[in-house]
């Protein structure tokens, strides 16, 4: 099964922590701001250690992380 990332939720997040923009979850996560941009338009799947540094950054849990990096993508 492929999965993909629930960009709506990822920026239902972004905004519950108070970040606007794929410059200011870049600067917080240290994730280059090419790839939030790609991660946020669809184009890219981060890797697990890109996952990790914006969890970090939006402080989400083990169940958001689930719900954000890992929709099941129907084929």
């Amino acid at each position: 099964m492929a999965y993909t990332v629930d960009t709506t939720e990822l920026k239902k997040a972004m905004i519950n922590a108070g970040i606007n923009t794929t410059v200011e979850l870049s600067e917080r996560s240290g994730v280059n701001r090419n790839t939030v941009g790609g991660i946020l338009n669809g184009e890219i799947r981060p890797s697990s250690a890109v996952i990790e540094k914006i969890a970090r950054a939006l402080s989400l849990d083990g169940q958001d992380i689930g719900r954000i990096f890992f929709k099941a993508q129907l084929a």
